[in-house]
């Protein structure tokens, strides 16, 4: 029988969904063989959990986070979200050299070292990371759930990112984290469904929001095409868990208002630190609960 304590690792893991950045962790376990307590980290996220709690008590929960009912993303939105990406842009350029060197299977002497080095080196960064945009989003006037809005909007929903994106690690038949078979198939239609369940826990809640803003502004001049798309849109999320948000094409309101931003969108995207960006998302839902 496997140990309760090793059990409740994995459930806990699993619970973030391979985005969550405690997947770094694991890297460090699978390069150094040894055994890494995740409840001893916990620690050195605290500053940006503090940054997190600011952001919280100014703009609510992720989930409270309501679009606007018309649909349309103002510019001035998507300026606060793209000078949020930019400020992070040096963190994220650390922490993809890491990821990247903790990627790649060429040896090279002293490499082992190296890597245990780096693999450690990056609990520190991911910190930085979360609290450096944080931070940002508090410079900027924007809360978390407006964030993961946009971000799932346009990233995924839009230019087609994939929900994978992240450091490599798979889930193997066992439910037990790989380093090396990160392209297995089975692994990848596992870190498929953990993310888009997560992301739609997220974004039906701001969509109900959305709705309800939309009825009660009946003096304001709304598409019908719009209401209709965001009806229909609403119970296919809800018919269906696995469903990510406007899979099928986003409605044209929503587009032009990303169009203008596509190149600065593409350029501040990350693949190799994506999902990290939802570490935050599952430490407030704990908080939450609390």
């Amino acid at each position: 029988m496997e140990p309760k304590k090793n059990t409740s690792t994995k459930k806990w893991l699993l619970g973030c969904g391979i985005g969550c950045g405690a997947v770094i962790i694991i890297v460090i376990f699978l390069i150094v063989g040894g055994v890494v307590f995740i409840k001893n980290m916990v620690n050195i996220f605290e500053e940006s959990e503090d940054v997190l709690k600011d952001l919280t008590v100014k703009y609510g929960n992720i989930e409270d986070y309501c679009p606007s009912p018309s649909g349309k993303i103002s510019p001035e939105r998507m300026e606060a979200f793209l000078e949020t990406r930019e400020a992070v842009r040096p963190v994220i350029e650390d922490l993809e050299q890491s990821i990247g060197f903790l990627s790649d299977d060429e040896e090279e002497s002293g490499g082992a070292f190296k890597k245990i080095r780096t693999g450690i080196g990056l609990i520190p960064k991911i910190a930085e990371f979360l609290k450096t945009r944080n931070q940002a989003l508090l410079d900027t006037g924007m809360g978390m759930g407006e964030y993961y809005y946009i971000y799932t909007i346009a990233y995924y929903s839009w230019l087609d990112k994939p929900l994978t994106d992240g450091p490599p690690i798979a889930i193997n038949e066992d439910n037990e984290f790989d380093y090396q078979h990160w392209e297995d198939e089975e692994s990848k239609e596992i870190r498929h469904d953990l993310a888009v369940r997560r992301l739609h826990k997220m974004i039906l809640p701001m969509l109900k929001n959305q709705y309800e803003e939309l009825m009660e502004s009946r003096g304001a001049e709304f598409s019908g095409d719009w209401k209709d798309a965001l009806e229909k849109e609403m119970k296919a999320l809800e018919e269906n868990r696995y469903r990510l948000v406007w899979q099928d094409g986003l409605p044209e309101v929503i587009v032009s208002s990303l169009l203008p931003y596509r190149t600065r969108l593409e350029s501040s995207y990350s693949s190799s630190v994506n999902n990290i960006e939802f570490i935050i998302e599952q430490r407030q839902r704990e908080h939450s609960v609390r």
